[in-house]
């Protein structure tokens, strides 16, 4: 479950029976160096979540209990280049996505395509060059989408909100749903993976 006021949201989703996780999501500046530290992160959530209604008093109550707490800003990574000389980025370091932007799936592409190249080049340089001319499109559009999940999630405005909501009552209608599941299922599956001679 979700609740959202205008730049700021809370979902909801039980783990357990008796455990449920908490996502957290604001529009505001980054934390600074000092709120790395955790009870600083925390008086900062505390901060940033007052007065909001539904389940927010709950969840800032537990924070202390949280064994678990992970604080993140949305943001996408973008190099010029996967590969400098004999180093070579791979996941999140290469074409990350905070939130949307399918890390894992995209990390295990990445790694299939350049181990497979790797062993099938005679030079390191020319694997992480084959890697990234047939990775760079697929996570390059895998980032786009991730850039707007943070106005999805928190949209700043109450007008930006009743107009997510509107569009996503609409795109998970009876009417609309088996074309919302094809456009997440194309954007998901929208890589077709090199057929390579070792792989087993």
């Amino acid at each position: 479950s979700t609740y959202s006021e205008p730049g700021r949201s809370l979902s909801l989703s039980a783990v357990s029976p008796t455990q449920a996780r908490a996502l957290l999501v604001y529009v505001g500046p980054a934390f600074d160096p000092r709120e790395r530290d955790l009870q600083r992160q925390k008086a900062a959530l505390r901060e940033r979540f007052a007065g909001m209604g539904w389940q927010a008093r709950e969840v800032l109550q537990a924070l202390d209990d949280a064994p678990d707490l992970f604080v993140d800003s949305i943001a996408t990574v973008h190099v010029p280049s996967y590969a400098h000389g004999r180093v070579v980025l791979l996941g999140d370091a290469a074409y990350g996505g905070t939130l949307g932007g399918q890390g894992t799936s995209l990390a295990i592409v990445g790694a299939y395509v350049l181990a497979n190249e790797l062993a099938r080049a005679d030079t390191p340089e020319q694997a992480f060059a084959r890697y990234e001319q047939q990775l760079r499109p697929y996570a390059s559009g895998c980032q786009k989408g991730a850039t707007r999940v943070g106005g999805f999630f928190a949209p700043r405005t109450a007008l930006g909100l009743a107009c997510r909501n509107i569009m996503y009552r609409f795109l998970t209608s009876r009417l609309m749903a088996n074309t919302f599941e094809r456009l997440v299922r194309s954007t998901a599956s929208d890589f077709s993976l090199p057929a390579y001679a070792q792989a087993a």
